[in-house]
């Protein structure tokens, strides 16, 4: 299917959000989630359905020193 991450268009298999941003190497609890408009913050379930031209942005909070 082809959905739009990070306002590019993707091709992907994944059945659910979780499971594609884990195919990117980000974790749940790293990051914050947008998806079809909701936010989703980390440690929040991403066992979303992934659905066909859904919109989807990931965004990793950074602190330092």
């Amino acid at each position: 299917m082809k959905i739009t991450y990070q306002g590019a268009a993707e091709e992907t298999t994944a059945p659910t959000v979780g499971a594609f941003l884990d195919g990117k190497g980000i974790a749940a609890g790293t990051a914050v989630v947008e998806y079809q408009g909701t936010i989703h913050a980390p440690g929040d379930s991403l066992d979303l359905p992934l659905v066909e031209g859904a919109e989807l942005n990931a965004f990793r909070i950074v602190a330092g020193g």
